[in-house]
């Protein structure tokens, strides 16, 4: 007796496998984490989710079109048929397979080694042998904007090149040089990244380079002295040098020996402005500075000369000035560092003169916890009544407070002021005679419109 899969196999009805139909095609594409197509099954839900999402989109939204022909064309070039088409014979497929291993042993085309290099894949650029075949893979590189590509290519010829064929190529391509500077400015390659400059007669960027360069690599302060003064002196002290670097650079350099002067006067203290900005500097010799001491008018370690020498601007030496004495409780020595005749020597007379917003400097007082006195000098230079009424009771100050009500001529909320203060005190005996003034002015007012 049959059984029932001898049946399934005798019957005519079910056809069998052909492993020779060419319209066979087994594929297993993958559709999400642990999601694949069986081999004889239909799609699986995530599949079908996957290709209804896909045929929503355009094709272009996903990638564009140069990419995708420079992926197919890389592909196609690659791939070598596994399989030799049915039906050919030996001789035939002999000469197909020596056919394609002739493509394969040709040079590629450098537009075919730019695309892989943008595509990050890796290729070698051998083959690129002479000076004709170089420069047309840099030109390609050029063209096709990829900072990666234009490196790789320069790199290549760089070791394949000498130095003076490498440059007469660089010489045209601006694009190239920039990318090749950047990366030798980043290794510290000093030398070769100058000699590179000056050839193509860019002599102030060699300069600024090598400046830039030492300020960063290195925190030897007698070193850098000594390299800076060699740069000022083969590039910027020159004829034609541009004066506004040539003068920042000697500004530095005069920066670090003032630095190193302290050092030595002071070793305890000023190793911490050593390789230090302006600012910092100036704040440390405000610091050290004998206020209105006039013996060391011209000295290098007056604040006044060394802002002058780096072209600090007066709100920014006011304000640095202003923070380091008001931290040492130094109040005295405001009358020297915002007096008129300290900036401009131009008369005697002393008088303030602020270049820092007036607001903000009275809070700054108050945060560091100044006295009344130096609150009140500042306020009175506060021209607007009602601006300077506001600051002043923000900083609590009363005998400001006093004045702006005065100028004010609000006598009713002047007594209510009067009377909240406590009797006795320095500031309710300012307070009365004030409101005393104002009553006696009021009076006079109202007789003359009497008469």
């Amino acid at each position: 007796m049959e059984s029932k899969d001898d049946d399934y196999w005798n019957d005519s009805a079910n056809k069998s496998f052909n492993f020779d139909e060419d319209d066979v095609a087994i594929l297993e594409l993958p559709t999400g984490a642990g999601n694949r197509r069986s081999l004889f099954g239909e799609d699986t839900a995530s599949e079908a989710n996957f290709a209804s999402v896909q045929s929503e989109l355009p094709l272009h939204m996903i990638i564009s079109e140069a990419d995708l022909t420079s992926i197919l064309e890389d592909q196609s070039r690659n791939e070598m048929p596994l399989l030799s088409p049915k039906g050919i014979s030996v001789e035939e497929e002999v000469k197909l397979l020596r056919k394609k291993l002739q493509e394969f042993s040709f040079a590629p085309s450098a537009a075919s080694v730019v695309a892989k290099l943008i595509l990050g894949k890796c290729c070698s650029l051998e083959m690129f042998r002479s000076l004709q075949e170089k420069e047309a893979l840099l030109d390609e590189a050029v063209a096709c904007g990829n900072g990666n590509g234009i490196l790789k290519v320069v790199l290549f010829l760089e070791k394949t090149l000498k130095k003076k064929l490498l440059y007469r190529l660089l010489q045209t391509r601006p694009e190239a040089v920039n990318h090749y500077v950047n990366y030798m400015a980043l290794r510290l390659q000093v030398t070769e990244c100058t000699d590179l400059l000056t050839y193509l007669g860019r002599h102030h960027e060699a300069s600024l380079l090598q400046f830039s360069i030492y300020v960063r690599s290195t925190s030897n302060i007698e070193f850098k002295r000594q390299r800076l003064k060699k740069i000022y002196s083969d590039y910027f002290s020159q004829p034609g040098a541009n004066s506004f670097y040539a003068q920042l650079v000697a500004n530095y350099i005069n920066l670090l020996e003032l630095q190193v002067v302290e050092q030595h006067s002071n070793s305890s203290t000023a190793g911490s402005i050593l390789d230090r900005s302006v600012l910092e500097t100036l704040y440390y010799i405000c610091g050290r500075h004998k206020w209105g001491d006039t013996s060391h008018q011209h000295s290098n370690e007056n604040p006044f000369k060394l802002a002058e020498a780096h072209q600090v601007a007066q709100s920014q030496f006011e304000w640095v000035a202003l923070n380091e004495r008001a931290k040492r409780q130094a109040w005295m020595d405001f009358d020297h560092i915002f007096e008129k005749k300290a900036w401009l020597n131009l008369t005697k007379q002393k008088s303030l003169n602020i270049h820092i917003p007036i607001d903000r400097t009275i809070l700054r007082l108050f945060a560091l916890h100044a006295p009344d006195p130096v609150l009140n000098n500042f306020l009175d230079k506060v021209e607007d009544p009602q601006r300077r009424l506001a600051l002043a009771r923000r900083v609590n100050a009363r005998r400001g407070i006093v004045d702006a009500l005065v100028a004010l001529k609000d006598r009713p909320e002047l007594e209510n002021f009067a009377r909240s203060l406590e009797g006795g005190t320095e500031e309710r005996y300012y307070a009365d005679k004030a409101l005393k003034s104002l009553n006696n002015k009021w009076k006079s007012d109202a007789i003359k419109l009497i008469k």
